[in-house]
């Protein structure tokens, strides 16, 4: 499968967008609505709005569990290419795993975003996790 090329300073994005939000469960879905109503904006196609928005909601599920105290998302589109990229940030915390909740429902959100995405990567730093997925625009 051919890499997805990552825009750089060389080469500035079509469209970008950043989102700041706690890292808390309760903001995962105010995370989806926002990216579902950005990638609207730009016209980005309906299936992969919908990929777009799980990949973030998994993304962001995954931020608010493992106890970081911020998350960002950022998407940045360019040449038909979505990054979508969620940062958790702060110092690490407890994992906040609900007490009652199902084991078969946790553990696939990463799974989810590699079966979605053309790439993925993950780096961890000493003040917490990027996790960046590409995601390619279908052509009507």
């Amino acid at each position: 499968m051919p890499r997805a090329a990552h825009p750089d300073a060389r080469t500035a994005p079509a469209h970008e967008a950043v989102l700041s939000l706690p890292a808390e469960a309760r903001w995962v879905p105010v995370a989806r609505r926002c990216v579902g109503a950005v990638l609207t904006q730009w016209r980005f196609p309906s299936a992969d709005r919908e990929s777009a928005e799980l990949i973030v909601g998994e993304l962001a599920a995954n931020a608010a569990e493992h106890g970081r105290h911020d998350m960002t998302v950022r998407l940045s589109l360019h040449k038909g290419v979505l990054w979508i990229s969620v940062t958790d940030s702060g110092l690490p915390g407890r994992t906040r795993r609900p007490r009652n909740a199902d084991s078969d429902e946790h553990g696939r959100g990463m799974a989810i975003v590699e079966l979605l995405a053309l790439e993925v990567r993950v780096r961890q730093g000493p003040l917490g996790r990027r996790v960046d997925a590409a995601l390619t625009a279908t052509t009507p």
